[in-house]
C-alpha cells in the first residue's frame, strides 16, 4: 500500500471521498453527523489530515486504526450564530453599539451610493453566469494582490476549481455569493456547505470599491442569509486577518491528524517532523525565513500620480473649458477609484454624479449635489 499525506481539511472535508471513507462521523458543538461511506477507494498506509478545527470530533470507521493528534500553531477564526433569529437579533447581542454602527454602515453607505443587489447562487446556476463570475473573481484577486504585490495562495488550484465548482453548485455543496453595482458585480465569495456550515472559502472585491469596506458587507449579508436558512456556523477558516478578528466569536486552534495501521519507523518520522515544524512556527521561527524572503523581493513603489481638491459652488460656475462625458464608458476605468470615494465621502448617489474633461488636459471635474472636486493628472 502507498501513502497519502498534505491532505487539507478546509475545504477537502466539503469536496473528498476520503473523509468520508475513513470517517463514520463527525461531531461538532451540539450536532453529530453520520457520513455516507464513499465507493471503495485505494487504500493508504498512514493518512495525513491538516487543518482539522479543534470543534470538531471525527470517529473511524475502523476501530483498528489510530490516531495521532498534533496542534498546530495556526488559529481559524468562525462565527458561531447562537440561534440568532434575525440579523437585528445578532447583531444585537454580538457587538456593543459602536460596533453594531460600524458594520452597518458599510451596508447602509454602499447601498445609499448605488443600486446594489445581493445575490447567492444556490443550487442553480447558467453555465454562463457561472463563467462571467467566476472570471470576475480571478480578475478581482489578480488586481487586489498585485496592488499588495503579493501572490494569492490558491490561485495554483483556479483550472481545478473553476473546473469543478460548478456542478457542486447544482449539487449545494457550494455556493457563489455576488454584491452586484447594477450588473456589475464588485465582491464575490465562493463557499462551500457543510450541513449547518458556511465556509467562506475564497473572496474578494473590485479594489476600486475599497472604502465601502466590501469585505464587512459581505459577511454581513452572508450571516444574513445563514441566519435565514437556520446555518449555525459562519466559518472564515484559517489566517487571522483584521476583518476576520473584528467579527469572530468563535477563534479556536487547528489540529493535524495522522491516521495510521502500524506505528512504524517511516509513521513515526513522520509524526516528529511534524511535531518539530509545529514547535518552530510556536517559536515564530518560520516567520524569519519568510522576512528574508522578502527582503529579496523587487518591492513595488506605487505613487498617487493624481491630485484631487474640493472645489466650492462659486469656483465652479465657470465650466467654459471642461465638457460633460460619460464616465461609467471604459475608456475612463482609471476614474473608477476616484469617482467612487467622491461618492463614499459626499454620500451622494451614483445617478446624481456628473463627471466634467477639461479640454486638452488630463484634469476632472466631479459634481455631486452640493460637493465638487477636481482631478488632475500628472
Amino acid at each position: 500500500m502507498s501513502k497519502r499525506k498534505k491532505i487539507t481539511v478546509f475545504p477537502v472535508l466539503f469536496r473528498d471521498d476520503m473523509i468520508q471513507q475513513l470517517y463514520e462521523n463527525i461531531e461538532y458543538f451540539d450536532l453529530k453527523i453520520l457520513l455516507k461511506e464513499s465507493s471503495k477507494i485505494k487504500p493508504y498506509k498512514h493518512y495525513s489530515f491538516r487543518l482539522i478545527p479543534e470543534y470538531f470530533k471525527l470517529h473511524l470507521r475502523n476501530p483498528s486504526l489510530k490516531t495521532k493528534v498534533i496542534a498546530q500553531h495556526n488559529w481559524g477564526y468562525s462565527i458561531l450564530l447562537n440561534n440568532a433569529n434575525s440579523m437585528d437579533g445578532f447583531m444585537q447581542k454580538q457587538f456593543n453599539s459602536k460596533k453594531r454602527n460600524i458594520f452597518t454602515r458599510y451596508v447602509k453607505r454602499l447601498e445609499s451610493c448605488f443600486n446594489v443587489k445581493y445575490r447567492m447562487f444556490y443550487g442553480k446556476i447558467s453555465e454562463s453566469d457561472y463563467g462571467f463570475i467566476m472570471q470576475a473573481l480571478y480578475n478581482m484577486i489578480l488586481a487586489r494582490f498585485k496592488e499588495r504585490n503579493e501572490l494569492h495562495k490558491n490561485l495554483h488550484e483556479w483550472n481545478e476549481l473553476h473546473a469543478n465548482t460548478y456542478q457542486e453548485i447544482v449539487n449545494k455543496k457550494a455556493s457563489l455569493f455576488v454584491i452586484y453595482d447594477e450588473d456589475r458585480p464588485i465582491e464575490i465569495s465562493l463557499n462551500y456547505h457543510f450541513d449547518k456550515i458556511l465556509f467562506s472559502y475564497i473572496s474578494s472585491y473590485d479594489i476600486s470599491y475599497s472604502k465601502f469596506g466590501l469585505g464587512h458587507v459581505e459577511i454581513y449579508k452572508q450571516i444574513e442569509w445563514c441566519i435565514n436558512n437556520n446555518y449555525i456556523l459562519f466559518e472564515m477558516g484559517v489566517g487571522g486577518m483584521d476583518y476576520k478578528r473584528r467579527w469572530s466569536n468563535n477563534i479556536y486552534q487547528f489540529k493535524h491528524y495522522i491516521v495510521y495501521n502500524k506505528p512504524t519507523i517511516k509513521v513515526k518520522l513522520l509524526i516528529l517532523k511534524f511535531q518539530l515544524k509545529e514547535y518552530l512556527k510556536s517559536k515564530k521561527l518560520n516567520e524569519v525565513s519568510l522576512r528574508l524572503v522578502g527582503k529579496t523581493k523587487k518591492q513595488v513603489e506605487t505613487t498617487n500620480n493624481a491630485e484631487c481638491k474640493e472645489i466650492t459652488k462659486k469656483e465652479n460656475t465657470i465650466k467654459t473649458d471642461f465638457s460633460e462625458i460619460e464616465f461609467t464608458n471604459k475608456t475612463y476605468n482609471f476614474l473608477n477609484k476616484y469617482v467612487h470615494d467622491f461618492l463614499y465621502t459626499t454620500e451622494n448617489h451614483k445617478s446624481d454624479l456628473k463627471v466634467f474633461k477639461k479640454s486638452n488636459q488630463n484634469t476632472f471635474m466631479l459634481e455631486g449635489k452640493g460637493h465638487y472636486q477636481i482631478i488632475s493628472f500628472s
